[in-house]
């Protein structure tokens, strides 16, 4: 198919009203989240993530494209909505199987080879723009890339910050003075739901609930009977509406936990969903990723499944 090019219009443009549009005709529901990227073109295909029914934008930065030579292979279930003298603006119609190749071609560089992109369909991420420039060395990208770099940079600052004061308050007076125990105090419950899934030989036969204000630790008290000494990794809640709620700090009182012996892992959130009544399910990885500890029934904030007291 192909579409008449539109010269007056910035790619940036057609790409919200083609988005606009679509989505005032098909209900959309809830699916995979959606992501920004700026990649740069090798010989090899960049591969573009799409979701049925969700337009993606391929914008190009730093060079004009022709039109009349963006083509798709031939029986591929894909649509163009628009195609601009920067930007190609698609939509998956269903499953794409092991790929789709998009082609596309610059206006007065005859002699540069027609960059390829391998399209595939995916479930649970999905480009919703590709921000895409000819050269790994653009200016424009350069720049960005140092721009996220200097964000991450501020938050690990930020996140340093924290952590040296809390490292300052030690025992009961310092929490009080440092904020993480306030008027609210700490709110202790065992989880009456809590259901171990049993992975591997590692189970969970209790779970305490530990709320503040500001924060919540899961206290799980864990028997090792995979044959193997355990060590807990990182740490995450989830559930089918929120998605994954990652762990700040995962602690133990003993480094690795050894075949046969139970001990206690305590798994700090902060930034948690407050939806009450809403469960989750609790995964603590192990170190080298092949022995999870999983479970179901945490809920943080529901009165009617708790118990006073550990």
């Amino acid at each position: 198919m192909r579409l008449r090019p539109l010269p007056h219009l910035p790619g940036l443009l057609l790409a919200l009203l083609s988005a606009a549009a679509w989505a005032a005709e098909t209900a959309v529901p809830s699916g995979p989240s959606l992501r920004f990227r700026r990649v740069s073109l090798t010989a090899k295909p960049e591969v573009v993530r799409l979701a049925p029914g969700i337009p993606a934008t391929l914008n190009f930065a730093d060079a004009e494209l022709n039109p009349q030579k963006v083509r798709l292979d031939p029986t591929a279930r894909v649509k163009f909505l628009t195609i601009a003298e920067r930007s190609v603006t698609l939509v998956a119609e269903g499953d794409l199987g092991e790929g789709v190749t998009l082609r596309v071609a610059f206006v007065n560089e005859p002699a540069l080879a027609e960059p390829a992109f391998q399209l595939i369909t995916d479930a649970d991420v999905a480009d919703g723009q590709v921000m895409v420039f000819r050269s790994a060395n653009a200016p424009e990208l350069m720049q960005a890339r140092v721009t996220e770099l200097e964000a991450r940079s501020a938050a690990c600052e930020a996140e340093l910050a924290t952590q040296r004061e809390r490292s300052k308050a030690t025992g009961p007076a310092g929490w009080v003075l440092s904020g993480q125990v306030e008027e609210g105090g700490v709110n202790v419950a065992n989880l009456k739901r809590w259901s171990d899934l049993g992975t591997a030989g590692v189970k969970a036969a209790s779970v305490r609930r530990f709320l503040a204000d500001e924060w919540v630790v899961l206290e799980v008290e864990v028997q090792n009977d995979s044959g193997q000494p355990w060590r807990p990794g990182q740490a995450w809640l989830e559930n089918a509406s929120t998605g994954r709620v990652e762990a700040r700090t995962v602690g133990t009182m003993a480094e690795v936990l050894a075949p046969g012996e139970r001990g206690r892992v305590a798994v700090e959130f902060r930034g948690w969903p407050r939806s009450e009544g809403e469960v989750f399910g609790l995964v603590v990885q192990d170190a080298d990723g092949a022995r999870p500890l999983s479970g179901t029934g945490v809920v943080i904030e529901d009165k009617k499944q708790e118990k006073s007291g550990p």
